[in-house]
């Protein structure tokens, strides 16, 4: 079941599939992009981030992509929509499946060896996980196969990515009012770290601060009361 902090973005989703299902052949991927940032806006909905601000709205296809295959069950009856308009996703839950199937060359290889494309395929599962369509520990899995590889770019994909899952996760924690000091957030991180299996840098707290602010709109003064002075960049 979605979490309560989810269901309007999932309601807005679930509307941009609504228009899109009767206007596929007049649009393209640039007008749905276009298009899905107008209906965020104006209901004030925020996308999924982390450290990086460029092509939130396109990378937010990933979360229309998940809602419309795995909550809407549009992918079969729908398949040229997908096709025309998803292409990339498409392209992205390949690549992530190979992972979840404990197949991270193959999966670099799908990636034709860009580990940014690797991410965007995390992404998919992260979003899968978030929108409680799939179990955490498929991800948890694919970064542990990443990890296993031993080669540098994948370790530190791995690494990379499961630090902005911990930071996103206590950050989801500080918005559901489930972490309000820095002992049950300290507490919690360690356990998100045991579960992901990986050694990885833990976020420092003006990443957890950022996407508290930046996605989940938590005032400073909350951030305050459980960070202290310590300055959001």
């Amino acid at each position: 079941m979605v979490k309560e902090l989810y269901k309007q973005k999932v309601k807005a989703l679930t509307d941009i599939w609504s228009t899109v299902l009767h206007k596929w052949t007049e649009i393209d991927r640039p007008t749905l992009i276009a298009y899905l940032e107008k209906v965020y806006k104006e209901r004030d909905i925020r996308p999924f981030r982390g450290f990086k601000a460029e092509n939130l709205y396109e990378k937010e296809l990933t979360s229309m992509y998940v809602v419309g295959k795995e909550g809407l069950g549009l992918f079969e009856d729908n398949k040229p929509v997908f096709d025309k308009l998803l292409y990339e996703e498409e392209r992205f839950e390949r690549i992530y499946e190979l992972l979840a199937s404990d197949r991270p060359l193959e999966a670099f290889q799908e990636s034709s060896l860009n580990t940014d494309v690797l991410a965007r395929s995390l992404r998919l599962g992260f979003t899968r996980a978030i929108f409680s369509f799939q179990d955490y520990e498929v991800l948890y899995n694919s970064l542990r196969s990443l990890d296993g590889t031993g080669l540098d770019p994948l370790k530190h994909t791995a690494a990379s990515f499961s630090r902005f899952v911990t930071a996103f996760l206590l950050a989801e924690g500080i918005a559901e009012k489930r972490l309000r000091d820095r002992i049950s957030l300290e507490a919690e991180k360690k356990a998100i770290s045991i579960r992901i299996g990986i050694k990885y840098p833990m976020p420092k707290y003006e990443y957890i601060m950022l996407i508290a602010r930046e996605v989940f709109g938590i005032n400073d003064k909350i951030l305050k009361k459980i960070f202290g002075e310590v300055k959001l960049q």
